[in-house]
């Protein structure tokens, strides 16, 4: 589906928006529910900037891949630094990655009218221990 550009935006998945709780003992932990179905193409990153994969060396060695995601502008109010994508499916609503991504950088593209186009998401999968 192209949604009015240029680009076809195949892919769509969830996005979840972080919340914080606090359970009866007083203990903060964060919580993330479903607030938006979107449609975005999902690939891997194509500018040298934020090619590759990030390498902690603690507690233990491992490799976190980064992925990109174009979004159209009329879903950049669900997009902050505090949510999550998951569920990526296909245009046949068939699930190819079903890990969670954290959102780490937000790059805005503006067309030649000068109005925001789209918006270049860096993510990153979220790794829990």
């Amino acid at each position: 589906m192209s949604s009015r550009t240029y680009f076809k935006f195949s892919h769509n998945g969830d996005i979840f928006e972080k919340t914080t709780v606090t359970n009866a003992a007083g203990q903060q932990y964060a919580s993330y529910s479903q607030i938006q179905k979107i449609q975005f193409q999902f690939q891997t990153p194509s500018t040298n900037s934020s090619t590759g994969d990030e390498k902690r060396l603690t507690p233990y060695q491992e490799n976190i891949p980064k992925f990109e995601a174009i979004v159209p502008v009329r879903y950049s109010t669900y997009i902050t630094y505090g949510n999550r994508f998951q569920n990526i499916k296909d245009r046949n609503n068939t699930v190819i990655d079903n890990n969670k991504y954290e959102i780490v950088g937000i790059q805005p593209k503006f067309g030649m009218s000068g109005k925001k186009h789209h918006i270049v998401v860096s993510l990153r999968k979220v790794v829990e221990t």
